[in-house]
């Protein structure tokens, strides 16, 4: 019985030993890799190089942006134009198909087909206004992807030779209310696009 107590002992003191050297060792190790990484994690978060320019500002003072606004603006007079045209001859042929059917210079089959021609004019004058405003529409939104392809280029290379790991834009009323001075290279991507993308680039 003596024996057993012994041995039953000397195994409770082994065990209480190896639990004790396991839960302050794993403690150690885990709080060595713990702090290594959060250490690792601060030093990253603290070598990140970060910039940011104001979008609207660039848009602004970028000669090809405007020379492409003069475009789209000369584009939109021309089909105006041209749209205004085409309704006021419809106008002119609703007068006329008017003046005749009120005088009885057609007979009543004449006068429903010609009520039919101007209703199919009407209807055409309508999908052409349709398709003009679409299709300026659709070019609008190309020369734009246009020009942000274009800036997203430059700013990237810029962003490698400088060392940059995020740059940001804004515009006024966006997420960035506040940026400190130095990190600001609006004046720098103007600068870069005139000279890159000028006002006689030409882009397919």
């Amino acid at each position: 019985m003596k024996t057993t107590n012994i041995v039953t002992s000397a195994v409770l003191a082994a065990a209480i030993i190896v639990l004790y050297v396991l839960h302050f060792t794993g403690k150690d190790r885990g709080g060595n890799i713990d702090g290594s990484a959060a250490a690792e994690e601060r030093a990253d978060t603290t070598d990140v190089q970060i910039a940011y320019f104001n979008m609207d500002s660039v848009m602004a003072q970028w000669d090809l942006y405007y020379k492409y606004q003069q475009e789209l603006g000369k584009r939109q007079a021309e089909l105006e134009s041209d749209f205004a045209g085409k309704t006021e001859t419809f106008y002119k042929s609703v007068e006329d198909a008017q003046y005749k059917i009120q005088r009885g210079l057609v007979t009543r089959k004449e006068a429903e087909e010609l009520q039919q021609q101007l209703a199919s004019q009407e209807q055409n004058l309508m999908s052409l206004q349709n398709r003009y405003s679409q299709e300026l529409q659709e070019e609008g939104l190309v020369r734009n992807r246009k020009m942000l392809d274009m800036i997203e280029r430059y700013v990237s290379e810029i962003s490698k030779r400088r060392g940059y790991d995020y740059v940001y834009s804004y515009s006024f009323g966006g997420n960035l209310i506040y940026g400190a001075k130095p990190y600001d290279i609006t004046d720098d991507v103007v600068k870069g696009l005139n000279e890159r993308y000028g006002k006689d680039y030409a882009v397919d």
